[in-house]
């Protein structure tokens, strides 16, 4: 195997005879079968770059982590039983944690010398893979609900999600990576080449978020007219719209660069971290948003910080008694949806997702109003 070899000569100690020669230190570094010099340096330079990427993905799921941490924590402690017998619930939470499993692993395969590499390649797989099920589970659920848990639409969406994840595991059994000598900068694995129908991953991922992403805003358009002064719409379009479209657009550029020819092969991998920064904080952000949107919106009417805790029930009970201890005539209080109130609107059916708050109005009595 031919091998580039490094010499330095140090300068001379002090006191040493100037006439001696010294013996150069020299530093032997094995070149890849059939590499040249400028080769090895070019493959030097792209595996520094892919490291860079991976270690720039893992620095922003460790931030957005921490970003969404205290919200986590609030939702833990104040949801109720009914919260965690839903699946949506558990994909958030393996998606908290998967994002590391798929991204701190292949620090090791690509920054880092490891003498484990294919036993580093199949945890990142593993959480790319925990990563891709739950983010579906958590868009599949905020499509269910926006049709009102249609059956056609829940069959549909359950073939798709599940042809999406059977194309991501037939492809995610051929990663594979070889232990190779120490390297002076990066890591010493060797990554082998994958299957030609790679992309295939990315595109079945393109399919599903196309179809997330239409289900959406056909049903949305369709209701319209009776969102146009709803919180709760202007919420959906929100997350849901927002959400979806920059995961599907993230995507795209992916594929787009995963099914270039081989002379991408050292490219193709800097993009792949990015979509599972991007899919795990869309996912995220679509659970999160909904489930405290009522919470939330308590504490604003209250005017409170909307990510300081939550308002108790006592708190609303004990407004309640104090509006009802108010001079003037007795008056009656019932429980009315906001669209009972002049100049708001009803809810629609689409609205059943996420639990909506009680307003008590008040309404004068008849011999009150003759007094």
């Amino acid at each position: 195997m031919p091998s580039l070899m490094f010499t330095r000569a140090d300068a001379p100690p002090p006191g040493a005879d100037p006439s001696v020669p010294m013996a150069p230190n020299v530093a032997e570094i094995m070149l890849p079968p059939g590499f040249t010099l400028e080769m090895f340096f070019d493959l030097q330079q792209k595996a520094i770059n892919i490291g860079i990427c991976v270690a720039v993905a893992f620095a922003i799921i460790c931030w957005d982590y921490g970003v969404l941490l205290m919200d986590e924590i609030r939702l833990y402690r104040t949801g109720s039983k009914q919260l965690w017998q839903t699946p949506a619930t558990w994909a958030f939470v393996v998606l908290r944690y998967a994002a590391f499993v798929a991204t701190l692993p292949a620090l090791f395969f690509t920054s880092i010398p490891s003498q484990h590499c294919q036993s580093a390649v199949v945890a990142s797989q593993a959480g790319a893979l925990l990563v891709v099920a739950s983010s579906g589970i958590i868009f599949c659920n905020r499509v269910v609900a926006i049709w009102s848990n249609n059956r056609i639409i829940i069959g549909f969406l359950s073939v798709l999600w599940a042809g999406m994840m059977g194309c991501w595991i037939a492809v995610a059994v051929h990663y594979n990576a070889l232990t190779g000598p120490p390297t002076p900068i990066g890591s010493n694995c060797q990554m082998q080449p994958i299957v030609s129908w790679a992309p295939i991953s990315y595109a079945s991922s393109v399919a599903f978020d196309v179809v997330v992403l239409a289900l959406t805003v056909v049903k949305l358009r369709s209701n319209s007219s009776g969102f146009a002064q709803s919180a709760i719409a202007r919420q959906i379009s929100q997350d849901n719209l927002a959400y979806f479209l920059l995961t599907t657009v993230t995507n795209v550029t992916v594929l787009s660069i995963q099914a270039l020819g081989d002379d991408y092969a050292l490219i193709k991998p800097t993009a792949v971290p990015f979509s599972t920064v991007v899919t795990v904080a869309m996912a995220q952000r679509v659970y999160l948003n909904l489930k405290l949107f009522h919470q939330r919106n308590e504490r604003a009417a209250a005017g409170l910080p909307a990510t300081q805790g939550t308002t108790s029930s006592s708190s609303r009970r004990s407004r309640m008694v104090k509006s009802a201890d108010l001079g003037g005539p007795r008056k009656s209080f019932a429980p009315a949806w906001p669209g009972d109130v002049p100049g708001e609107r009803k809810y629609t059916s689409t609205d059943t997702a996420v639990e909506m708050p009680v307003v008590y109005i008040h309404r004068e009595t008849n011999s009150a109003r003759a007094d």
